[in-house]
């Protein structure tokens, strides 16, 4: 009788140390808090519809507007570091894009071609390279573009105001031309600031353009 009820004391002590264990199991809390419908939504046919659409809209301010819907609908999806990420570009574009006076229906010119598309996505996400690269599709007139000297100068001053130190400069130039030399002085100092190295005047010469 006493080596019956020792063998089951074990079997007991065996059982609750066993539900310890799956009570304090890293994974089984994740599955407890993630129910299985939540699990899922993440991975639906509606949130992959939704992650596309917010990839290929434009205007930053949309692109807020839908990031801040796609966190809400889904916390949890593998997208969400990428959806920070273009949160926080999209709205350093956006400021970007209001101080170039760069109004949302200019942002994109329906007869550029995919390399220019790909290009301007980028540079709503806020990234200074890209934003220069457009101002030079319009200042060149390639990729489908007209050349357009007004899309220049405010798409370089968007590439500025991301910190392209080359576009700074390149903005720097043209208020000088224009006679407008505190912007022109400002803009040159943002430059040095950005990286980039001036190149040497030759005495008593203007900035160029």
């Amino acid at each position: 009788m006493k080596s019956i009820a020792m063998h089951q004391m074990t079997r007991l002590l065996a059982a609750t140390f066993l539900g310890t264990a799956i009570l304090l199991s890293p994974r089984a809390a994740q599955s407890a808090e993630e129910p299985p419908a939540r699990k899922a939504q993440s991975q639906s046919p509606a949130m992959e519809a939704q992650w596309r659409q917010l990839q290929q809209t434009i205007p930053p301010d949309i692109v807020i507007k839908l990031s801040e819907e796609f966190q809400k609908d889904y916390p949890n999806s593998r997208y969400r570091h990428a959806n920070r990420y273009i949160q926080a570009g999209a709205r350093k574009a956006l400021l970007a894009q209001q101080e170039a006076r760069l109004s949302s229906d200019a942002l994109e010119d329906p007869t550029g071609d995919d390399a220019y598309r790909r290009e301007l996505i980028q540079a709503t996400r806020g990234s200074k390279d890209s934003a220069y690269r457009v101002a030079l599709m319009y200042r060149q007139g390639t990729h489908g573009l007209s050349k357009d000297p007004q899309r220049t100068k405010q798409w370089l001053r968007v590439a500025a105001e991301l910190g392209n130190g080359r576009a700074s400069w390149e903005v720097a130039n043209i208020y000088n031309r224009d006679g407008e030399i505190d912007d022109a002085a400002k803009f040159e100092a943002k430059a040095v600031r950005d990286g980039f190295r001036i190149p040497p005047r030759l005495p008593n010469r203007p900035l160029g353009y």
